[in-house]
């Protein structure tokens, strides 16, 4: 059985809205980080239509929760959901890199422990009875990657990068290669990008913990190295998901324009659900 035992889903910003969204019911449970958009007024009613998208996306997932049979029956009612919300209330998309999109990493119980899935950045780790961890999900190098990008733009220069219109070009430019061949997949509109999602069975020794979370909480373990995967499932459980989360803001704060840690933002939007299986 999975239960909750804690959530937490923290701003980057104070001053904007959250893009991230999660939930859990009955053998399933999620987490959805909307990419941060990259126009000033959006098509969508909402503050932003990252956060229109992922909220639209798990509003599919929550109702479709109590009668889906496996992740691929969950993520295509999401996906539904998530169209039908966007046509019905969106002004149309101009630019390839106006439309939405979001990470996702998704579990479902199995008699042996889980499966999981997943399409971006978001990140899974678990902690079992026999102390066995497991990580999974496509974040593990995103980190490193964004540093190498952040470094190849700023050479040296201290203001914010997303406050340069040349960097704000390149990042439309790469989020026109979204979902696209030869380029990268990601949740987003286009039914063809759940056929690229990732999948494993993660066998666990009950009673075990599971932390799902954004690459914005997963910062903790992929980007500052506070923890290893097993490390910050047992401080989850032990200490508290908003513990942690003031760990983070803590060590961004110390590095606010990532000379240690380059980084697009000094802080992203942080999202975590820590469950158990029993």
């Amino acid at each position: 059985m999975l239960t909750i035992l804690d959530q937490v889903s923290l701003s980057g910003d104070r001053a904007k809205q959250n893009d991230d969204a999660c939930g859990a019911f009955g053998r399933f449970a999620w987490v959805i980080d909307g990419a941060t958009d990259l126009h000033k007024d959006p098509l969508s009613p909402a503050a932003s239509d990252a956060a229109f998208f992922a909220h639209a996306f798990h509003g599919g997932l929550a109702a479709a929760a109590a009668t889906a049979f496996d992740l691929p029956a969950l993520l295509a009612a999401g996906m539904a959901h998530a169209q039908a919300a966007w046509s019905a209330n969106a002004r149309p998309i101009v630019h390839a890199w106006q439309s939405p999109t979001a990470s996702v990493v998704a579990v479902m119980e199995t008699p042996a422990g889980l499966v999981a899935t997943d399409l971006g950045d978001s990140r899974l780790f678990t902690l079992d009875a026999s102390g066995e961890p497991h990580a999974f999900g496509g974040g593990r190098d995103s980190a490193k990657d964004e540093a190498a990008q952040v470094r190849l733009v700023t050479r040296g220069r201290t203001e914010r990068p997303l406050d340069r219109h040349e960097v704000i070009e390149e990042l439309r430019r790469r989020r026109t290669l979204a979902n696209i061949p030869g380029g990268y997949w990601v949740l987003g509109l286009e039914d063809a990008c759940l056929e690229r999602r990732r999948e494993a069975a993660i066998p666990l020794v009950r009673p075990a913990h599971i932390l799902l979370c954004t690459d914005g909480f997963a910062a903790l373990c992929d980007r500052y190295e506070a923890y290893n995967a097993g490390g910050l499932v047992a401080v989850a459980r032990d200490e508290g998901l908003l513990a942690l989360g003031q760990r983070l803001r803590a060590i961004e704060e110390e590095d606010a324009i990532g000379e240690r840690h380059p980084r697009w933002k000094k802080s992203d939007d942080a999202t975590a659900l820590l469950l158990r299986l029993t």
